[in-house]
């Protein structure tokens, strides 16, 4: 596949970019006519176009904004919109910059929804983030990058695990893991060789503590 137009095109068909501010995506004068933009550039038929829009709007959420502006949108629905947009194209992989970026702790948990649908449906999804909490919910694997290069990779357990390397990368440890370090190293409890990264991993490391000082005793 050459790096020219034709071979960009067949790039764009199986790869979708969602930028972290929406802003930067969305341009047309409504959000049909964004979402349409992708379809109408590879000449498919208009009827195709249309039913493309549909389910794509459908799909997160905003069937019934198709004559909006993008502009007069929240920022969760222009994440939305340019989510559609990509959808439209049919790709096999999305790739989205910061998708919780400047979201609102609801419009953030809808965004990872979709995507998690998304996922379970088929397509890849990758995405690049700092916010470290999201990472042990959503991610089954895990590149840490420092400097443009990689500099570990694994599950998230397993990235979470190596302290140093994660601040080395100017990233910390989620509150849940950085909250158990605190207990181990100045309460002097020990939580074994990993810390928790969910509540319910918390939830249960605690309750086998709790279980172990009762036989203790």
């Amino acid at each position: 596949m050459g790096y020219d137009k034709n071979g960009l095109l067949q790039v764009r068909q199986k790869v979708g970019l969602v930028f972290q501010n929406p802003d930067d995506q969305l341009f047309a004068p409504t959000v049909a006519e964004d979402v349409a933009f992708g379809p109408l550039n590879i000449d498919l038929e208009p009827d195709e176009v249309q039913r493309r829009v549909s389910e794509s709007l459908e799909k997160v959420g905003m069937a019934g904004y198709e004559d909006k502006p993008p502009h007069h949108l929240s920022g969760g629905q222009k994440k939305r919109v340019a989510i559609a947009g990509i959808l439209a194209m049919r790709p096999e992989i999305m790739v989205l910059d910061e998708p919780t970026s400047g979201l609102d702790p609801k419009g953030a948990f809808q965004i990872m929804k979709l995507l998690i649908e998304l996922n379970r449906e088929g397509m890849t999804i990758v995405i690049a983030t700092h916010d470290v909490d999201i990472v042990p919910i959503y991610a089954h694997k895990v590149y840490a990058i420092s400097k443009g290069e990689i500099i570990n990779q694994g599950s998230p357990q397993e990235i979470f695990e190596d302290v140093q390397t994660i601040r080395d990368a100017n990233l910390r440890l989620p509150h849940i893991a950085h909250l158990f370090e605190r207990l181990h190293k100045e309460d002097e409890i020990s939580f074994g060789k990993s810390y928790p990264l969910t509540v319910n991993e918390a939830k249960d490391k605690i309750t086998d503590k709790i279980k172990d000082k009762k036989l203790l005793q």
